[in-house]
């Protein structure tokens, strides 16, 4: 999970530069969506900050604008993959 952890904190703390990749058109334009703001949570609920509830999962399972980054990443990550192994990972240990 070390590789995994690291991606999350470089895209956690990334200026959202794929965000023009998400299309403005998309009914639903909210900061929780886009993929810094996924891997951040992720972060909080790895470190034990914020609780691994349905709330969180939900947030978690909104990836419109994680889906359109593929492929826009200026760190070439691959943030849908890790997302997937990350949030698989918290389930088996919560």
């Amino acid at each position: 999970m070390g590789e995994a952890i690291k991606s999350l904190k470089i895209c956690a703390f990334c200026p959202n530069t794929c965000r023009s990749s998400y299309a403005a058109t998309e009914a639903l334009q909210i900061e929780s969506q886009t993929p810094s703001a996924l891997a951040f949570i992720c972060l909080a609920v790895h470190q034990g900050n914020l609780e691994w509830d349905q709330e969180t999962k939900d947030v978690l399972d909104r990836r419109n604008a994680v889906k359109a980054s593929v492929g826009h990443c200026t760190y070439g990550l691959n943030m849908m993959q890790i997302l997937d192994d990350v949030v698989q990972s918290l389930n088996s240990k919560k």
